[in-house]
């Protein structure tokens, strides 16, 4: 019956866990990494030798993203502060902006796309950086697509969704140590409150 038929769906949207992670770090994969493989290359269809701008590049999808745009053959920039540029650097970002001294807008232009993870304020500066018909990729609040189509400029949001054969590719990289998972912090499961307030001030 029922629970016959979520039985046989349940294996499509497992993936076995990459023999180089810990079962910590494969617990912080799936969400952070499909978000980003949906936003680079469903939304913006990120190409090699493209630029790309990545708001908070050190966060949880953001050093994700990072990695996957590297993988592609782009070239990346990302915002971050000041006390992430060491981990920014390993991961290979080629142009690392710190929000705390430079607007992002002043010191880089032309990308083809924006990957934001912030919203708001940031989310509204971010129109100045594009080339024509460059794409703005949104993870935290839909952009105005009016605003977009006024600028020549293309616009989408991504909520994530689960894909067993995206899961699997990433896991292939994961396997092969060309994508890694930095665990910022743990907590027991009685602390969940605690956990669910840090992840929410946006600086993990």
């Amino acid at each position: 019956g029922g629970y016959a038929q979520y039985i046989a769906t349940v294996p499509t949207d497992l993936v076995a866990r990459p023999h180089t992670m810990d079962h910590m770090q494969a617990a912080g994969l799936p969400l952070a990494a499909l978000t980003a493989w949906q936003a680079l290359f469903n939304a913006a269809n990120l190409q090699p030798k493209q630029t790309i701008l990545i708001h908070a590049a050190a966060g949880g999808v953001g050093h994700i993203a990072v990695q996957l745009a590297k993988w592609k053959g782009a070239m990346v920039a990302g915002t971050a502060a000041a006390r992430n540029e060491r981990f920014l650097r390993e991961l290979g970002v080629d142009y690392i902006i710190n929000y705390d001294e430079s607007r992002f807008e002043e010191v880089v232009k032309n990308v083809d796309v924006v990957l934001d993870g912030v919203g708001g304020e940031i989310q509204d500066r971010s129109w100045d950086v594009l080339k024509p018909r460059g794409i703005l990729v949104s993870i935290r609040g839909r952009p105005d697509e009016e605003q977009a189509a006024a600028r020549g400029l293309r616009t989408q949001y991504v909520s994530v969704e689960s894909n067993s054969s995206q899961l699997r590719a990433i896991a292939d990289l994961a396997a092969t140590n060309q994508l890694k998972v930095h665990v910022d912090a743990t907590f027991p499961l009685g602390d969940v409150r605690e956990a669910h307030q840090v992840s929410m001030t946006g600086h993990v």
